[in-house]
């Protein structure tokens, strides 16, 4: 006899809480790996690149990479987020296929799309209370659970009260605690 979708559905879920330790140890990266996820040079990002820029003819950073952030920030709006019991990493290509990731995953995938589209100076920015952030043009804020974008003082007052623990992208990495 077939089980039902629910039947499956709790199961799963059984699995998922039995070894979710496990899942979290398997899952848990270095500081290296984790830059390495924001590299620019992976063939998805290479593509929402140059889906969000086909429109802007010989793109050209100084020129357009404000109008290619927005257009970045309308795709992201499209990728539901979504919180897990235990650390889990999505791969680009997850978070493409099923339009759906972590806070974290969100904000990496943002970063490495910004490092495509020629920002240097981008960057996953972490608070204490471990909520993720990307930080670009000094005074830019991108906030991947709600898909908005902070700017200047507004951006700033975020880490008011939550002060920021530590930031990086493929190339640095800063820890504000030491």
């Amino acid at each position: 006899m077939e089980l039902d979708d629910k039947t499956k559905l709790d199961i799963y879920r059984v699995v998922l809480n039995r070894y979710k330790d496990v899942i979290g140890e398997k899952e848990s990266h270095s500081i290296s790996e984790i830059r390495q996820r924001v590299s620019p040079y992976n063939d998805i990002i290479r593509k929402i690149r140059n889906d969000i820029t086909k429109d802007i003819i010989g793109y050209d950073y100084q020129r357009d990479f404000l109008t290619a952030v927005q257009n970045a920030i309308a795709y992201m709006r499209t990728i539901r987020t979504c919180e897990f019991a235990f650390t889990f990493w999505m791969d680009f290509k997850d978070i493409e296929g099923l339009k759906v990731g972590t806070a974290m995953d969100k904000a990496i995938f943002f970063a490495a799309v910004l490092r495509s589209l020629g920002s240097e100076d981008v960057l996953v920015v972490v608070t204490k209370a471990g909520k993720p952030y990307v930080r670009f043009r000094e005074n830019h804020l991108f906030v991947p659970e709600t898909g908005s974008l902070l700017m200047g003082e507004d951006a700033m007052k975020v880490f008011s009260d939550d002060p920021a623990a530590y930031s990086f992208n493929d190339l640095l990495y800063e820890n504000h605690l030491e």
